[in-house]
């Protein structure tokens, strides 16, 4: 596992792992960030990051109860938030591994003092460093066995983001799984904007993208239906309950803890799952 020198940490400075604790009512953020997320509070990006991160949740139960799925990699994880993936994923299967990837100073300290012990795992690996990110998988993970990536709420915070996917996937074997979430601007652009604009202003660089350049994102993974669709629409059975019973989709919704947000609502973000497979690869692996 590669580890880089720690960095200083500056409270003053809002970075995007600490925003989204302060997104998720989480407590591990400063006051710059606290103010910020406060500042875009009536935007529609905070429900889009919350319903995001439920998504993700619910993906992974499904992942694990339908497919089998114990293996599971968070890339640009941020800050622990209960339930963890881990958490969701071992309460499927006591052995299920998770490997956490994030180069934030903050998050890394967290990393490093909760996630020491197998079967969970972290790496402060930059995740453009596709080469080291694969090897850091390889080193924990069985690449033989079914396994997950959830890239849910990172790619936003990357300006060249397609092609650092791209750089991903063409390593990741064929089979792997993609948990994806990403913020558009195509529903409310005013707000999702300004937004983009306020975070610029204080050197966090934020970028919305539509269905589009989304969609091209995924091309080479065999969306499971409804394919690309907003976070709290999937899967589309509705919640029947909020006891961890589960609904007809045969989902536990174990990380349903709260409400979500309406099915009626537009949400500023896209929510996927799909599988790597041969027929969509562009050229020979």
């Amino acid at each position: 596992m590669t580890t880089r020198p720690p960095n200083l940490i500056d409270p003053d400075q809002p970075t995007p792992a600490r925003l989204h604790s302060a997104f998720l009512g989480g407590k591990d953020h400063y006051d710059p960030d606290k103010v910020l997320a406060d500042a875009l509070a009536s935007s529609t990006i905070r429900p889009a990051v919350a319903e995001s991160r439920r998504f993700t949740r619910r993906a992974v139960e499904y992942l694990s109860d339908h497919h089998g799925v114990s293996q599971f990699v968070e890339l640009g994880c941020g800050i622990p938030h209960f339930p963890n993936i881990h958490d969701i994923a071992e309460r499927a299967n006591s052995s299920a591994k998770t490997l956490y990837v994030d180069s934030d100073t903050v998050v890394a300290a967290h990393g490093r003092a909760l996630l020491h012990e197998p079967p969970r795992y972290f790496t402060d690996t930059d995740i453009t460093d596709a080469d080291t990110i694969v090897g850091d998988i390889a080193a924990v993970m069985d690449m033989t066995a079914p396994l997950a990536v959830c890239v849910s709420g990172t790619a936003e915070w990357i300006s060249d983001a397609p092609a650092v996917l791209a750089g991903l996937t063409d390593r990741f074997p064929v089979g792997t799984w993609l948990v994806f979430t990403h913020v558009t601007d195509e529903f409310y652009p005013q707000h999702v904007q300004a937004a983009a604009e306020t975070l610029r202003r204080v050197g966090i660089p934020y970028h919305p993208r539509g269905r589009d350049e989304i969609t091209a994102m995924l091309a080479e993974y065999q969306l499971l239906t409804p394919g690309l669709i907003a976070p709290h629409r999937w899967p589309p059975t509705p919640n029947r309950d909020e006891d961890g019973k589960g609904d007809g989709d045969g989902i536990r919704r174990l990380s349903a803890t709260t409400q979500r947000h309406r099915a009626a609502w537009d949400l500023s973000a896209y929510a996927a799952i799909g599988q790597l497979h041969p027929e969509r690869m562009h050229g020979d692996r």
